[in-house]
């Protein structure tokens, strides 16, 4: 009987070294657990799936890049304007809380552009690699990253799932009005009403002016109807506007609640200001819209797209309109641009002064012959750069070319 219990001895001390290491890393684990997110903590799911699905900002191109193959496709297969499905929402928040742990977040080039706090660099000083303090620097930079998608802000939160749903119905409208207007968008959102859109759609319920015309830039009051939101295709910014989507594609705000800091792009999807915005603004890409449509019939098409002559027409269409058609605003801003780099130079080669006289126009006007076949060999470029070499040798693509030449013919 004795040796029997000697001889369990070792399996008893065992077990109980077992039981004790369990039992002293589940408070470690439920430690931790409570800096994960939670379902609440993700604020607005749709706006977030939105920008890690746009990976022309740095900060979601590397968070995307990390994300499961699983919800890489739940986000390209989100319309970016409905309630994300609970598939997608609980995807999400499974994602995000691996990234948390997983290893540390912070990249200086990544982050370059966005604001954190000291507490967060702080944190990123003392480089931790697992744990709580891992825990908590990234989900600080996460939530810097996207403010108003992770962090609480109950200021913008207050009736923003009327809001969306006021936006996804301005959206709807929209479509109708150029479907019936031979794709022109209406002057201003009034003019949706009422044939197209409910007066009352056009008051977000966190406005508490309900409308007053002046409450959100010069000029930019609806002459009509009380109006919350700040459309961007009113008259007086239509142009800009327009080369503005041709510069950052189909993230471009077309309508824009600045109560909950929400935008309706071009193309109808929803998703919070931020970091981002600034990103966008700062990408002068001129081609970005090209690349957008060029995106969508990849995805329709597969990468043997331009073998068939009806997808290359269409191609040469969306070209001629979303480049051709503001080319020469395009000229005007590089023209001008490389000229002022000029001027200083030839001051401080000439004197200053010179650009006054004769002699100095008669340089600036052989600079400015130069400066224009430099943006024609720039524009060309780009253009090969989107469409591909193999699509320029097409009837197509030559036929592009050659419009191009005459528009930037002197």
């Amino acid at each position: 009987m004795l040796k029997t219990i000697e001889r369990s001895k070792p399996i008893t001390l065992l077990f109980v070294t077992v039981l004790m290491a369990m039992c002293l890393q589940l408070p470690l684990h439920a430690g931790t657990n409570q800096f994960l997110f939670t379902m609440d903590a993700i604020k607005d799911p749709g706006s977030l799936a939105v920008k890690l699905e746009d990976t022309r900002a740095p900060v979601s191109k590397f968070i995307a890049s990390q994300l499961s193959e699983d919800i890489q496709w739940l986000l390209v297969g989100y319309d970016g304007a409905s309630d994300p499905s609970p598939k997608l929402q609980k995807a999400l928040l499974s994602d995000l809380n691996q990234l948390l742990q997983a290893g540390p977040l912070y990249d200086a080039q990544v982050f370059a552009d966005i604001e954190l706090s000291e507490e967060t660099q702080t944190r990123i000083a003392q480089n931790p690699k697992s744990g709580e303090a891992l825990i908590r620097l990234n989900r600080s930079l996460l939530a810097a990253a996207y403010p108003y998608e992770l962090a609480q802000d109950a200021e913008h939160s207050k009736g923003i799932a009327a809001c969306r749903e006021n936006l996804r119905q301005i959206k709807l409208a929209r479509d109708n009005y150029r479907a019936s207007n031979a794709d022109t968008d209406p002057q201003w959102l009034s003019e949706l009403s009422t044939e197209y859109l409910e007066k009352k759609v056009l008051l977000c319920p966190a406005d508490p002016t309900v409308g007053t015309p002046g409450v959100l830039t010069d000029d930019a009051s609806d002459p009509t109807l009380p109006c919350s939101y700040l459309y961007e295709m009113r008259p007086s910014k239509k142009a800009d506007q327009e080369t503005l989507w041709m510069q950052e594609g189909d993230m471009t705000p077309i309508v824009r609640c600045e109560h909950h800091r929400l935008n309706l792009s071009v193309t109808g999807k929803l998703y919070r200001n931020g970091p981002q915005r600034t990103i966008y603004n700062s990408n002068k890409t001129e081609f970005s819209a090209l690349s957008d449509f060029l995106r969508d019939l990849r995805s329709q098409h597969g990468e043997n797209f331009l073998k068939t002559q009806t997808v290359r027409g269409e191609i040469k269409a969306a070209t001629e309109t979303l480049v051709f058609k503001h080319l020469p605003k395009i000229f005007n801003r590089m023209e001008v641009s490389i000229l002022e780099q000029a001027k200083p130079e030839l001051e401080a080669q000439f004197g200053k002064g010179i650009l006054e006289t004769q002699m100095g126009m008669d340089i600036l006007q052989q600079v400015t012959v130069q400066v224009r076949g430099q943006i024609k060999e720039k524009l060309q470029s780009q253009l090969q750069s989107h469409l591909g070499e193999e699509f320029l040798k097409t009837e197509e693509g030559q036929d592009i070319l050659k419009q191009l030449s005459v528009l930037m013919s002197p």
